[in-house]
């Protein structure tokens, strides 16, 4: 495949032909945040994008509309180009949305994650398969990647840091601007022994990053909006970690044609007296 696939550029006889041949989707979602004066707040989106188009150009799986706007922790909460959309508000609307794909017969959904915001969609991926019959899987490239992030990249994925900084010089370098690139901490309110940023693949620590109130609202305690060091960043960095992303995710999709001919699917809804 050299061309990706586009829900939004299809018509409708299109889709219908595309979901005869592969009932897989892919749901990109970021978010529109802050990134520091060297990002644009729509870093999180435009990561989610890039995966999503480099997967369905090696794997012919459609790409339906994105979603821009996320859940965010609340420490997020306060900053300028900041838009977040409450949890409750995200889950219902990752529902609506498979259940519109599911209508049109997609019935594989892969949501390409790249914002903060996992526990919020792994919560609607099991509340959704209580109500219909339809697999899904949550790929967050800062945990599908972590293998090669650890090997590659010199600091732990954080914020506008050198990880995201490093995708952003792979995939949107036009918008991305190192003289403005920094190196900050944010002041934790209990010792960081006890947490560590986020789950992806960190073990360090006892809690993790969204099971504690780990800081001050951000605005507060930071100057730049930068949580790391986005100077350690590279294109040759972002390259390698945006590949073994999509290296994942095709790896699930080539794994579910070979199980599924389109339109099948296991019974992944639970078969209940009442429903809950």
């Amino acid at each position: 495949m050299d061309k990706a696939k586009w829900w939004s550029d299809m018509s409708r006889p299109e889709i219908e032909d595309q979901v005869k041949k592969c009932d897989i989707v892919l749901l990109p979602i970021g978010a529109t945040e802050q990134h520091g004066p060297h990002l644009p707040c729509g870093s999180d989106y435009f990561n989610a994008m890039g995966i999503a188009e480099m997967v369905s150009k090696r794997t012919g799986v459609i790409i339906a509309p994105g979603i821009p706007y996320g859940s965010h922790p609340y420490y997020h909460y306060g900053w300028t180009g900041t838009i977040p959309v409450r949890n409750s508000t995200q889950i219902m609307m990752v529902r609506d949305i498979v259940k519109g794909f599911v209508n049109s017969g997609f019935n594989k959904v892969i949501i390409i994650n790249a914002h903060g915001q996992w526990w919020v969609l792994t919560t609607a991926l099991q509340d959704i398969c209580l109500e219909i019959n339809v697999f899904m899987a949550v790929a967050t490239w800062q945990d599908i990647a972590q293998p090669t992030i650890k090997t590659v990249l010199e600091t732990p994925t954080k914020h506008a840091d050198e990880s995201e900084t490093s995708l952003a010089l792979f995939l949107y370098p036009e918008k991305t601007d190192m003289t403005k690139a920094v190196k900050e901490s944010v002041k934790g309110l209990v010792d960081k022994k006890l947490y560590r940023f986020g789950t992806h693949g960190d073990t360090s620590a006892g809690f993790s990053g969204i099971d504690i109130t780990t800081r001050a609202q951000e605005p507060i305690e930071s100057k730049y909006g930068v949580v790391g060091d986005a100077t350690l960043a590279t294109k040759e960095k972002g390259e390698k970690v945006v590949k073994a992303a999509a290296d994942v995710i095709c790896a699930l999709i080539e794994d579910l044609k070979a199980r599924y001919k389109p339109g099948e699917i296991p019974d992944i809804k639970p078969k209940l007296k009442v429903q809950m």
